[in-house]
């Protein structure tokens, strides 16, 4: 493990977790990934995907009541979540991947301890105010493009501009090829209040299989705090960020290059 969570703050999360573990039997990645599925759902106001998880439990024989049981262990791990977060600088979502040991050796994942992530954080944005200008049509870009998994590094580099230069406007932008990370990523973006995009694929491609815009001043707006882009605005995104000569780039290194994969 490479997070440093403390027991206390990890249970808030793993408990209800390990509830619905029980009361269902299913395994803990599937514990894991349909609260995930729940939570970025209900962040994008996509209630057929809600139900679809709901429906797979009423066809395993629970009834409404009881599956109104496993909603609410679902919310009082995200309740959990947002509590521990207002404790710790920790990844907690990271925190609780690592505790079910569902990192994976075949696939490369490696999650970059916290201590790690921030010192890092701190030498690529310094406090001595050496930032370019930046305004909201040009804000500084900053992001985690080889694999970002839950956002740690990211939620760190806002942490650190947000404390040595607040004004300063910037887009956040992470890559995986994990969907089950890439998910963690949009959850921590939106309970940190990072304004960015998550994209998920191969970044050696920069062709996404998808693509979530997270921002929580959309909420003021009466909106969802994400959204799953359309195929035009991925080009947009695509275009805007990496630009034609990464894309050429990216598409001649890339062949022969494994095919992309999705858990979950």
């Amino acid at each position: 493990m490479t997070t440093l969570l403390d027991d206390d703050i990890r249970k808030r999360v793993t408990d209800p977790l390990d509830s619905i573990n029980k009361e269902t039997g299913d395994t803990p990645f599937r514990v894991f990934s349909d609260w995930l599925n729940l939570t970025l759902t209900s962040f994008t106001g996509d209630e057929e995907s809600y139900q679809k998880t709901l429906s797979r439990y009423r066809s395993n024989g629970f009834d409404e009541d009881a599956v109104d049981q496993l909603v609410n262990l679902h919310a009082e791990a995200l309740g959990g979540l947002v509590l521990g977060l207002e404790e710790s600088n920790e990844d907690i979502l990271g925190g609780v991947y690592e505790h079910y040991g569902l990192t994976s050796d075949h696939f490369g994942q490696y999650f970059t301890p916290g201590p790690v992530s921030r010192a890092m954080a701190a030498i690529t944005i310094p406090d001595d105010g050496d930032l370019r200008e930046a305004t909201l049509d040009d804000p500084l870009v900053i992001g985690d493009i080889s694999g970002c998994g839950s956002g740690r590094l990211i939620v760190d580099s806002a942490r650190q501009l947000r404390a040595v230069a607040p004004e300063v406007p910037a887009v956040f932008l992470g890559y995986e090829k994990d969907s089950l990370c890439a998910k963690m990523a949009v959850i921590n973006f939106v309970l940190n209040d990072v304004i960015g995009y998550v994209l998920l694929g191969d970044a050696l491609k920069l062709k996404p299989q998808k693509v979530w815009s997270a921002g929580t001043g959309r909420m003021l707006k009466g909106e969802r705090p994400v959204s799953v882009l359309t195929a035009e605005e991925t080009d947009w995104v695509v275009s805007r960020f990496f630009g034609e000569e990464d894309r050429n780039a990216a598409e001649e290194t890339s062949q022969g290059s494994l095919v992309d994969f999705e858990i979950g």
